[in-house]
């Protein structure tokens, strides 16, 4: 398990750019919505690595090995909606067997990545504009 990253250097790190590019496009989408746009930076604003990862379905074995992977890894799931603080966190939407994954930093992020690459399947993740 790696050692956890105190949220307010987290916060800090999202605020000064830290992230991937799906990061900043998922605030940059609701732009002019400024309730959804809040709403998505408290929920990713601690986990701004963020990869469209294939997770299969919801009743997939992928999708229940790789979490149990992330819990061993990484600690309990986040969920900043209700105050609970964590190093990933999974989003709610699966999209063609497509979620979106993120992480406190970029080595978590790589590691899970290199562990779970996407298997050569007829999907592609839905482009965030």
């Amino acid at each position: 398990m790696t050692t956890e990253t105190p949220p307010a250097v987290l916060r800090l790190s999202a605020e000064l750019g830290a992230g991937t590019d799906l990061y900043r496009r998922a605030l940059a989408f609701n732009d002019d919505d400024a309730e959804r746009k809040a709403l998505m930076a408290q929920v990713w604003r601690d986990t701004p690595w963020m990869v469209d990862a294939y997770t299969g379905s919801h009743d997939d074995n992928r999708r229940l090995d790789l979490m149990q992977w992330c819990r061993e890894q990484f600690g309990p799931e986040a969920w900043p909606i209700h105050g609970r603080p964590g190093q990933w966190h999974s989003g709610g939407a699966t999209v063609h067997g497509w979620t979106w994954m993120g992480f406190a930093t970029e080595e978590q992020m790589r590691r899970f990545v290199d562990r779970w690459p996407a298997p050569n399947v007829n999907s592609q993740p839905h482009p965030v504009r």
